[in-house]
């Protein structure tokens, strides 16, 4: 495993693995389902440049700091989808 976050452990006084596995299940499925309509936004220089000649870079470099976070959520729920595997 190559997280540094603290991944949950299934036991008798805990959360069961049923509910916790179907959660980060369900939270990866809507997390594709947000990535697949993030990607179909139309971004486009013709948008921003209205705002003056930098609006447009600082947009994209917004856009990819999202895009970087996104990676991050995204890894950090399929960690605990596989940690949770069967």
């Amino acid at each position: 495993m190559t997280t540094t976050t603290p991944l949950p452990i299934v036991h008798l006084n805990g959360t069961s693995h049923r509910i916790l596995a179907d959660g980060w299940n369900n939270a990866g499925e809507a997390l594709e389902d947000f990535i697949t309509a993030y990607e179909q936004i139309e971004f486009n220089a013709r948008d921003y440049y209205v705002q003056g000649p930098e609006a447009w870079s600082v947009a994209r470099d917004y856009k990819s700091e999202m895009n970087l976070k996104i990676r991050e959520l995204k890894k950090y729920i399929n960690d605990h989808r596989s940690h949770l595997q069967p």
